[in-house]
Formats: C-alpha cells, sequence, structure tokens
C-alpha cells in the first residue's frame, strides 16, 4: 500500500516537472522583434541603371566578394507592423491623399542569395522572417544568366520557405513590381499572391502547379516548368502568359491563347469565358461561359508511329451576344449552331498552342508522360528521342460543347 503512495507521487512530482520544462515557447520572439519578408526580387545586379552609371545607393547594398562574382540584385519587401509615414510613398488614395506604404524594401548584390540576405540584417533592426513569404519575381535577364535552378536553391532549401510560395517571371524589373502600392491598400505581395488565386476563372493565367513545391519537383525531374508571367507598366501590374524552361533553361514565353489551349487540354480552369466572332455579323462576338469541362489524353502507339487523341467535352452558358437583337438566342437551332462554332474555336486554340510547343521543342504538354502511363514499352523506345520526335507527334482534337442556358435575359 505504502508502495502504491510513492509511485503515485512521484508520477504527480515528474508530470508536474516536465509541465513546468514544456510550458511555453522556449523558442518565442515577439511579433515586434521580427522583420516579415513578404516577397523577393531577383534581378540582374546592374538593373535599373543606367550604362556606365551605378545608383547612388549601390556601394550601401552589396559587400566585398571574394569569390564568385555579382551576378544578381536581391530586394525584399518587409512589411511595416507600425502604421505612420516615412517608410515609403504610396499611390494617391481617395480623395488625392497619399496613403502610407504598410511595406518597405532592401536590396543587396552578390551571387550567393543566402550571403545576401545574411548581409541584409545590416539594413534591418529585426531579424529576417520567411515563413509569410507571398511570391518570388524573377526577371527574364536573371534566369536567362545562369538558369532557375541556381537561383531558387536557397529558397527550396531553406527550412523557413512555404511550399506554396508564388513564383513569377517578369520581362521587366523585378524590384518596381514589389515596390508597386495597389490601389486595394494591401501589402503589394499580397496583392500580387491574389492575381493568380483567380486562375481558375482567368484562362489566360497557369497558376495551377507553379508555386514553389511543384517547381522543386519538376526541377528535381527535369521536367519542363512553366511559370505565369507578371508585367508592371506605368501604375498597372498585370498576370497573364507564360515562361516555359526546358532542363532548367529559359525556352520562351506563351501569349495568353497559347496558356488558353494548354489549360483546356489540362482541363485546370474551372471557370472561364471562350469568344468567337458572329458569323452572320462580323466584328460582333458571342460569348461562352464554362461552367464543367472534362478531357481525356490517351496517347497510342503503332511501332514508331506515335500519335495522340484528345477528347473535351464542355458544358455552359451563353454568356454574351453583342449582336443579340439580330438573333433569337433562345431558338434551338441557333444554340445547336453556336455549339459547333464553339467546339470548332476550342479546337482551334488547342492546336494554336500545340503546335507552339513543338516549334518550342518543349513539352510543356507533357505528352511525353502521357505516352510513358499509356504506352510504356514505346516509350522505352523513344524516350532518348523524344526531343527528334516530339516536334511532328499528331494530336488529333475531338471537342463537343453543350448550352445549358443563355442567361436570365433572353
Amino acid at each position: 500500500m505504502r508502495q502504491k503512495t510513492v509511485r503515485k507521487v512521484l508520477l504527480v512530482f515528474i508530470t508536474a516537472v516536465i509541465s513546468l520544462l514544456t510550458a511555453g515557447c522556449w523558442d518565442a520572439r515577439e511579433l515586434q522583434d521580427r522583420s516579415f519578408v513578404l516577397a523577393a526580387a531577383i534581378d540582374t545586379v546592374d538593373a535599373g541603371t543606367k550604362p556606365g552609371k551605378g545608383d547612388s545607393t549601390s556601394n550601401a547594398e552589396t559587400f566585398i566578394q571574394l569569390n564568385g562574382s555579382k551576378k544578381y540584385r536581391l530586394s525584399l519587401q518587409v512589411y511595416k507592423l507600425a502604421g505612420g509615414g516615412g517608410g515609403g510613398e504610396g499611390e494617391s488614395g481617395g480623395g488625392g491623399k497619399k496613403e502610407p506604404s504598410k511595406t518597405y524594401v532592401i536590396s543587396n548584390t552578390g551571387q550567393s542569395i543566402f550571403e545576401m540576405v545574411r548581409d541584409m540584417l545590416g539594413q534591418s533592426s529585426k531579424g529576417l522572417f520567411w515563413e509569410h513569404v507571398q511570391c518570388i519575381i524573377i526577371s527574364e535577364a536573371a534566369v536567362k544568366e545562369a538558369g532557375l535552378g541556381p537561383i531558387l536553391d536557397f529558397f527550396r532549401r531553406d527550412p523557413e520557405m512555404r511550399w506554396r510560395i508564388r513564383v513569377m517571371i517578369t520581362p521587366g524589373e523585378a524590384r518596381k513590381l514589389i515596390e508597386f502600392q495597389p490601389p486595394s491598400g494591401e501589402p503589394g505581395a499580397i496583392y500580387l499572391n491574389g492575381l493568380l488565386r483567380n486562375h481558375p476563372r482567368n484562362l489566360h493565367v497557369p497558376a495551377a502547379r507553379t508555386d514553389l513545391g511543384y517547381i522543386s519537383q519538376y526541377l528535381d525531374t527535369k521536367q519542363v516548368v512553366i511559370i505565369p508571367v507578371i508585367v508592371k507598366s506605368g501604375n498597372v501590374v498585370k498576370a497573364g502568359g507564360a515562361a516555359v524552361f526546358k532542363k532548367d533553361k529559359f525556352a520562351g514565353y506563351l501569349d495568353e491563347k497559347e496558356v488558353e489551349g494548354m489549360k483546356f487540354i489540362y482541363g485546370s480552369e474551372k471557370s472561364g469565358i471562350i469568344t468567337l466572332e458572329c458569323k452572320d455579323h462580323p466584328g460582333q462576338l458571342v460569348a461562352f461561359e464554362l461552367f464543367t469541362h472534362d478531357t481525356r489524353l490517351k496517347a497510342h502507339a503503332d511501332g514508331d508511329n506515335i500519335y495522340f487523341v484528345l477528347d473535351i467535352m464542355m458544358r455552359g452558358n451563353l454568356g454574351e451576344v453583342t449582336c443579340s437583337m439580330e438573333h433569337d438566342t433562345t431558338d434551338e437551332k441557333y444554340l445547336r449552331e453556336a455549339e459547333v462554332a464553339f467546339a470548332e474555336e476550342v479546337k482551334r486554340v488547342v492546336f494554336y498552342s500545340h503546335q507552339k510547343s513543338q516549334r518550342l521543342n518543349v513539352d510543356f504538354l507533357h505528352l511525353g508522360a502521357v505516352l510513358k502511363k499509356d504506352e510504356p514499352k514505346a516509350w522505352e523506345r523513344v524516350k532518348d528521342r523524344w526531343d527528334e520526335i516530339y516536334p511532328t507527334v499528331p494530336l488529333i482534337v475531338s471537342v463537343n460543347v453543350s448550352i445549358r442556358n443563355v442567361g436570365e435575359h433572353k
């Protein structure tokens, strides 16, 4: 009996000690002691400077580098926890009043992203905290310098990075995009991230499976990488189109229609608008609002004769007819003709994208992966010659469109 009592007392004592040792967060740091990084922008080292003339701040935004060479300029958008002025100029708000920016930008130049980040502590009074990063923006010039892998290596290795970080390519200067203050008043990085979240309803933005986690997988397996493009012109920032990478190297751009065709093949959109010209009224447009989309892509092989068959089924509504006063949009004959016309338009856009893929000789439609799954023996025969074969591989497309409604007003 006495032994049981001693055991109980001992158990209570051990539980109390463990509770005291594990109570609270041993490594906790207060919010005001952190600098929250929201976005990173990577440019070439000379981006934004005039030929023969350096930036007046360039001597401060660098360090002595004995190994390698200065290749990149890394810029970070940091969130300001406290409001108030003095942190950068904002765009004009309502009534012409300038709102103070919620963020500020610091930069550094070098070759190692990690080294530049640590040297930036000389510009920040607090430690840089990366777990809330929204996006990484890389300039075309920077990826052409050394490829995608070396630039993203630090972000892929660091444990503070989240796999859902958005990655974007810009043909211009990346820093200008993270300096942009959105008209919505939210921090710029959150705004830029939000542009890509709309991708299921925007056929021109390829944001599905383009974040850091998927890009990391594609780089590891040497697959083609697709990254959304973002541009800034004046006070307008817009996402649309894509950059294509083959074996880590920049291969070219896809325009909005080529992205649209790619998404039709993937079936990655949830909604979208497809337009075509009215056959009876040139210059007038008819718009189809896509609701559901079913895609079947199948590889076929007969010896070295390889081809692909794509079957697409779409359902949706008649969303807009700019010449509606000239038509009865409830007429069955009119709707059936419109379905056929929209099917032909979808087929045309798919071929438009496929032809670009073959011109670049970059299998961004991942037809090789489909061949490997459907015809593994054929893939084993041609995998070493896929780059030679791919530009001539036929794609047979069948599209069926069903218009289910004509909208509220007939």
